[in-house]
């Protein structure tokens, strides 16, 4: 199943109603996601969050893994720490442990986070409303302080977008919600299989394009896992979708030159066009041709992730985002059926 597309002309829309509703600019500061959630939510939820991955693992991907795979990956082992200060709400990484044995590090923090995200994508779906809040929510992680936020802490995508907790009582928004769970789960661990199997170094011991080719590696390496598994990647597709507003753009940058030494001499794995044309490329391409019957799904998820690319290319509208992130009221994010048209290019002159 595919999410409706969201275009780049929606976005313009929406967020040009998000901009009549300005407030005055709170500066960015240094802030911390780890409170997102409380703790005791957070304890209940790691047990059963822990096991959909090792489930996602021993079910869905190991059977799918070559002898050589298999053999490269015997030593991995998982782990599934709770937050601590300074932790992201979507970050996920290989390592090793204390003894150099390969760790691929999935935290609660990142897992419930992105559960939720699933949840908030299947619920606007089934209501026929616009998905592009969700973005937006991501973009104001970036660009403002907690206290802009009721309760002066980062609040959960669930009661930012006054989604019900409940939601996925509905049985079809649990549905949709668990399949695009499981798929960006899937993609995430298995992409971070890829860093041990082609035995990566940290982003400290290479150069930052180097970085960027060990990126591109594991991403064709999971999405060919996905692949075998008859996974779609729709899943994979929403979280870069919410990952490419938690990067800077080009549009953030006074030139090309000024953005490309952003690239090379700071950035490790940011969502660059490249990266995600090429993934687009892919799904499109050879893997759509493989899957039969399902190709024409395939070729949609691709053609999506391919949007994601244009909101990239669209500088104008990457600096009109950060603008809308920074200083509009919080509670613009529900999400909501009129598209406002016409509007963003009169806001953002």
């Amino acid at each position: 199943m595919i999410i409706q597309n969201i275009s780049p002309e929606w976005h313009r829309r929406l967020l040009a109603f998000v901009i009549a509703l300005f407030i005055a600019n709170t500066p960015v500061r240094a802030s911390d996601f780890a409170d997102m959630y409380s703790a005791e939510v957070l304890a209940a939820d790691a047990p059963r969050l822990e096991n959909a991955v090792r489930k996602i693992y021993s079910i869905g991907i190991a059977p799918t893994l070559t002898a050589k795979e298999k053999a490269g990956l015997d030593s991995v082992t998982f782990q599934f720490p709770m937050p601590q200060p300074g932790d992201d709400p979507l970050n996920f990484y290989a390592t090793t442990d204390a003894e150099g044995r390969p760790l691929v590090v999935m935290p609660i923090l990142s897992l419930k986070a992105l559960e939720d995200m699933a949840t908030a994508y299947a619920w606007v779906q089934q209501r026929g409303l616009r998905a592009s809040t969700i973005d937006l929510y991501y973009a104001m992680l970036r660009h403002r302080a907690p206290d802009r936020f009721l309760g002066g802490r980062y609040r959960d995508i669930l009661t930012a977008l006054a989604i019900p907790k409940n939601a996925n009582d509905d049985k079809a928004v649990d549905r949709l919600s668990l399949s695009l769970r499981n798929e960006a789960f899937a993609f995430i661990l298995v992409h971070e299989l890829g860093h041990v199997l082609y035995r990566h170094k940290g982003y400290g011991e290479i150069t930052r394009q180097r970085a960027r080719d060990d990126e591109a590696q594991s991403d064709r390496f999971a999405l060919d896992v996905l692949a075998r598994s008859a996974t779609p990647p729709l899943g994979a597709v929403l979280y870069f979708q919410a990952q490419v507003y938690r990067f800077r753009h080009r549009g953030e940058f006074p030139t090309p030159l000024a953005f490309d030494d952003y690239l090379m001499t700071v950035a490790t794995h940011p969502m660059t066009v490249d990266r995600i044309d090429a993934m687009a490329r892919y799904i499109s391409g050879p893997l759509a041709d493989r899957r039969g019957r399902e190709r024409a799904i395939w070729v949609g998820i691709g053609q999506q992730l391919g949007q994601v690319g244009d909101l990239l290319r669209d500088n104008d509208l990457a600096s009109c985002i950060a603008k809308v992130a920074a200083e509009a009221p919080w509670d613009v994010l529900v999400p909501q059926k009129s598209d406002q048209r016409g509007a963003m290019e009169l806001a953002c002159r």
